[in-house]
């Protein structure tokens, strides 16, 4: 999986495109049929994963056209989003219509999905025992009915469920691979002593380097890692499976 594509970032890179290429691309085209062949125009993914700097960091890709959602997050969209603060607080499937937009805080965000024919939709949140979720959106122009709904509901949430575990998945591992390459060996072994409870000046009786050098390697992991502590760093190396 390429890296997220942060060319048209809004501050604070809080958000990014995901360009799925390879196997990827061709799993994703599969799952767009999917999505029209179950009446639905439009398949969105997004994935949202704790951060320290912004509180979240949001991960988006679809068929959705390209310059809509270089827009949707140039414009923070993601952040006011009432589909995505669903996500963030439950699993519960959400069936949508225009309605849901309509606070004048989302006034730009309802303009600019009613250009593209966004006017209807359902979305089902997947939640990662790490604390990020994995959030799918079929959209489309016309009502969704109830009668609809439960007829398709069992194939509309395994294909939800299909989407996450390869995405969120692929994800995980591009990012743990990224906090690899970023990290030396000097950082990784301050992080797995504290890990095991060890202060500064016990990694560094450990490691026969100054205690000043410690904590200068173990601000270089917090950094890399954009965590806001010590504390923290050591519990998202433990996440990404770093310190194994």
């Amino acid at each position: 999986m390429p890296p997220p594509n942060s060319a048209d970032d809004p501050p604070q890179n809080s958000a990014f495109l995901l360009d799925a290429g390879g196997p990827e691309r061709s799993f994703f085209e599969g799952a767009v049929l999917g999505a029209r062949g179950l009446g639905f125009e439009y398949l969105g993914y997004v994935i949202g994963v704790p951060a320290a700097s912004s509180g979240w960091r949001f991960v988006m890709t679809g068929n959705y056209p390209r310059a809509w959602q270089e827009r949707y997050l140039r414009r923070g969209y993601h952040e006011i989003d009432p589909t995505i603060e669903h996500a963030k607080i439950t699993e519960s499937p959400l069936s949508w219509s225009r309605a849901l937009f309509a606070g004048e805080s989302m006034g730009p965000l309802a303009r600019d999905t009613l250009a593209i024919g966004f006017n209807h939709g359902w979305t089902q949140p997947l939640h990662d025992p790490a604390g990020g979720f994995g959030m799918l959106t079929l959209a489309r122009g016309g009502p969704l009915g109830e009668q609809e709904l439960r007829a398709k509901l069992p194939m509309m949430q395994w294909l939800a469920r299909v989407v996450h575990r390869r995405l969120f998945g692929e994800f995980q591992a591009w990012q743990r691979n990224q906090a690899i390459s970023c990290l030396t060996e000097r950082e990784l072994i301050c992080l797995r002593l504290a890990a095991d409870g060890e202060t500064a000046a016990e990694i560094s009786q450990h490691t026969g380097v100054g205690e000043r050098t410690v904590n200068f390697h173990m601000a270089n992991a917090i950094g890399k890692l954009g965590a806001a502590n010590k504390t923290h760093a050591v519990a998202l190396a433990m996440r990404l499976g770093l310190l194994d």
